[in-house]
Parts: structure tokens; C-alpha cells; sequence
């Protein structure tokens, strides 16, 4: 549900509304804190509460930048091994250009037809965090290569081998990319972000402070850039989703190649 969410609304107006809320939040917490509690007495109690602040504030941030880190740190590790699948597809398709007849046209069939699948099945699926079962049956039936072509010249020893190679790396860089599609960043991980972004805002509410609208616009901006970091890491945390979402691209770039050199 929340990756059919974000998979049907641009990135743009979903940080725009993020930072709204976030800043309307943050100037509603102040607002209800200098109504019901008497800010005389939170300002005569300022050291205290900025020195909470402070401490509170050094374990947030710690705790973001450690999310950022580590989204930001996936997106591109998973962008790399996209880029690598379609290159290892490009190079199985050489190889089998080198190949006897029989076994040239299978792997140059299976290798095309894979690309096909991911391009067309397995990339909306990624991005509403589900594993394609044509994409899975298509890699499977290019490891039959693996079973039933028999070497009979050093030559084809060679070229079998790095052909296996090949297919190897489509398995790990596929289990990479499916392992991005369900984020890194998990629930309680985002119970405790979201939540200390508010018991921040809220502690910035309680500071004693003589023009309440400078308070309020102090505050809302506070929460408004919250808002964006947060927006940031969850973009990130689902690669295959929103404006600024992982493209198919290398693998379609792949099969105008196999069009183009059959």
C-alpha cells in the first residue's frame, strides 16, 4: 500500500506537502504552548529546557545522518549493480555470438528474452515492492545453458566459462536489486525518526520567547527542514518509485544494442 502511494505521486509536490505539514505542525505546537502553558514560567526555565534540547538534539541528529547514510549509500549501490546486470547481459550476448550455431541462437534468445522481462514485468513490480515470476523462470532458463552446453574444443572450455560467470553475476545483482525494492530503512526505524522529529519540534515549542510570531516562523521552518530530510531518506529508501526513481534504462539501452548487433 505505501509503495502503491508513492509509485503514483510525483516527488515534487510530495515534498512540497511534507514540508507544509511539517512547518503548519511545528507553528500549531507553539501556538498550543504558549495557550496553555504560562510562558513566563518556560522562560524562566529556559536553561533547563535548552539544555535538553541539546542533548536530545545531539541523538537525533546522530540517528539521522546514520538513515541518510545508509538509504543514500543503498540507492547508489543499487544504481551501480543495474548498471552492472545490463552490462553482464551485453557481454553473455557477445559470447554468444562466438558460440556454435545450436547453442548461439539459445543464449542470444534467452539473454534477449530476459532483458525483455525485467524492462516490461519486473520494474513496475519492484516499484510496489514485489519480486516478478517471469523475470525469475527467464534467468532460470538461461542456467540451462549452464546444464546443457557440453565444451568440445579449449575454445568453447573458455568461452563456457566466462559465460557461467556471467550468469552468475545476473543472480547476484537481480537479488540485489529486489533487496532494494522492500528499503532499508525499517518500521520501527521510521516510528523512532518520525517521532524524534516531533519531540523536537515540540521541545523548540516549550522555549520561553517574547514574539510568539517569531517563535512560530523559528519553529515551522525547524520543522519544515525535518520535514525535507525525512522526505529525502524516504525517496531513497524506494529507488524504484517517485520522480527521482532507478529507470530501466541500461537494460532497454541492452536490447537496442542486441537489435542493432544481432
Amino acid at each position: 500500500m505505501f509503495h502503491d502511494f508513492l509509485n503514483n505521486f510525483p516527488n515534487i509536490p510530495l515534498a512540497i506537502g511534507i514540508v507544509v505539514i511539517a512547518g503548519v505542525i511545528g507553528a500549531g505546537m507553539v501556538w498550543l504552548a504558549r495557550r496553555f502553558i504560562d510562558n513566563r514560567m518556560l522562560k524562566a526555565h529556559n536553561d533547563l529546557i535548552g539544555f535538553t534540547y541539546q542533548m536530545v538534539g545531539v541523538v537525533y541528529a546522530v540517528m539521522l545522518a546514520f538513515a541518510v547514510f545508509i538509504v543514500w549509500e543503498q540507492f547508489d549501490t543499487t544504481s551501480t549493480a543495474v548498471e552492472q546486470e545490463a552490462h553482464a547481459l551485453v557481454s553473455l550476448y557477445d559470447l554468444g555470438r562466438a558460440l556454435p550455431p545450436d547453442a548461439s541462437a539459445s543464449l542470444k534468445h534467452d539473454v534477449v528474452q530476459y532483458a525483455h522481462v525485467v524492462v516490461n514485468d519486473e520494474w513496475g513490480k519492484m516499484a510496489l515492492a514485489r519480486a516478478s515470476d517471469a523475470s525469475a523462470n527467464a534467468l532460470t532458463q538461461l542456467t540451462r545453458f549452464e546444464r546443457e552446453f557440453a565444451p568440445t574444443t579449449e575454445r568453447d572450455a573458455v568461452l563456457y566459462d566466462q559465460a557461467v560467470g556471467h550468469i552468475e553475476d545476473l543472480n547476484s545483482f537481480r537479488r540485489l536489486r529486489l533487496q532494494a525494492s522492500r528499503g532499508q530503512v525499517p518500521y520501527p526505524m521510521w516510528v523512532l525518526l518520525i517521532g524524534g522529529g516531533l519531540f523536537m519540534i515540540g521541545f523548540t515549542a516549550l522555549f520561553g520567547a517574547d514574539n510568539a510570531r517569531l517563535h512560530m516562523i523559528l519553529t515551522a521552518l525547524l520543522a519544515a527542514a525535518l520535514g525535507f530530510t525525512l522526505f529525502i531518506i524516504f525517496a531513497l529508501d524506494t529507488p524504484y518509485t517517485g520522480s527521482f526513481k532507478i529507470t530501466p534504462d541500461p537494460f532497454s539501452n541492452a536490447l537496442s544494442i542486441f537489435q542493432a548487433n544481432p
